[in-house]
């Protein structure tokens, strides 16, 4: 299992993501992780501390620490410790490259749209 570090408010954090991540997270939330888009930020925050717990089941990162100040600062940490933890979950679910590929296709096709709307 690939182990990851995360940086939170200047401390580094192993992180890794298997089924114990999968436990983990619906303990947290008391959700079904198939269920969850990760579109609220608490979500992000609970996946990221089930990946740390996963890795170091007696970590002392805790929520607070995550929030840190709740400043743009934390979102930004919040957001790149995300990031790693959904690369690994990509790994572990083994994300053909097709696939990858397509989401990437679409992703682009949604930005930057520099149309006018039709009544405007």
């Amino acid at each position: 299992m690939k182990t990851t570090n995360i940086t939170i408010a200047g401390k580094q954090y192993p992180v890794q993501f298997d089924f114990q991540t999968l436990l983990n997270f619906e303990q947290i939330t008391k959700k079904a992780f198939f269920e969850t888009n990760f579109a609220m930020i608490v979500d992000r925050m609970a996946i990221i501390m089930a990946a740390v717990l996963t890795a170091d089941e007696d970590s002392k990162l805790t929520v607070e620490m995550l929030k840190g100040k709740g400043d743009y600062d934390a979102v930004k940490e919040i957001i790149a410790a995300y990031t790693v933890v959904m690369e690994l979950a990509g790994e572990y679910f083994q994300v053909p490259e097709v696939v990858k590929e397509s989401e990437a296709k679409e992703t682009e096709g949604q930005g930057n749209n520099d149309e006018q709307p039709k009544n405007a």
